[in-house]
């Protein structure tokens, strides 16, 4: 364990790619499972002035091809949907909601909102394949210390690329899903950051929800790019 380490003491690199690896492989077994999270994105003001804007809700995940995802913030009220042909979003704020077609797996769907344009941010956790997605030879990275996130034990890492900086923090045991993840631009001025918590984690017939799409009645269509 790492108790005790002061600030700027890490492990070795391959200590933080083992533990990495080892929450992707876990992650990459489970075929269901939900959490709920907490989020937060900076935007830098041109006076230079950071503001964070937060959100909450829950995801439920069944692969190869379910999804549901809930956030509610302060200019959002969202739910998106992925039956494994169509992806549905429903923007109840704006009383509106749009759908494209999109037959195929989670990463098909992952591939065709990224070549419109559309990547939610965080949504590296959700990959079968958490390692190779993130690690490549251009990634340093650092086990930090343990730590604890809501009063469970965990292991922080620390990785560097070209275009950003990040962090994760593992949950300690034989489920070791990520408590906090932290994604650093650190090619835009003051470095904005993402972060989001997770909670609540389930998996399996624990995990399950109904993934049809439910939009208001009199909620109007409008292009996708309008909600995301």
């Amino acid at each position: 364990m790492a108790a005790g380490l002061l600030p700027g003491t890490a492990f070795a690199a391959d200590d933080a790619r083992d533990l990495l690896k080892a929450m992707s492989d876990f992650m990459g077994k489970q075929k269901t499972l939900s959490f709920d999270y907490n989020s937060s994105i900076e935007v830098v003001t041109p006076e230079s002035q950071k503001l964070q804007f937060a959100s909450s809700g829950n995801v439920a995940l069944s692969r190869p091809d379910r999804i549901k995802v809930n956030r509610t913030g302060g200019f959002t009220d969202i739910e998106a949907v992925f039956d494994g042909t169509t992806f549905s979003v429903l923007g109840r704020n704006l009383n509106a909601y749009a759908q494209i077609e999109a037959k195929g797996t989670l990463e098909d769907l992952g591939d065709k909102l990224a070549n419109a344009g559309i990547e939610p941010p965080g949504a590296d956790i959700l990959s079968p394949d958490i390692y190779d997605l993130l690690i490549n030879d251009d990634v340093t990275g650092k086990h930090i210390s343990s730590a604890y996130i809501d009063g469970v034990e965990c292991e922080y890492l620390a990785f560097r690329s070209p275009d950003v900086d990040w962090q994760i923090w593992i949950k300690d045991g034989d489920q070791p899903v990520p408590l906090r993840y932290v994604i650093t631009s650190t090619h835009v001025p003051q470095a904005p950051q993402y972060t989001i918590d997770t909670r609540n984690w389930k998996f399996g017939p624990g995990a399950s929800t109904d993934f049809s799409f439910d939009k208001s009645t009199d909620a109007k269509k409008v292009d996708l790019s309008q909600l995301c």
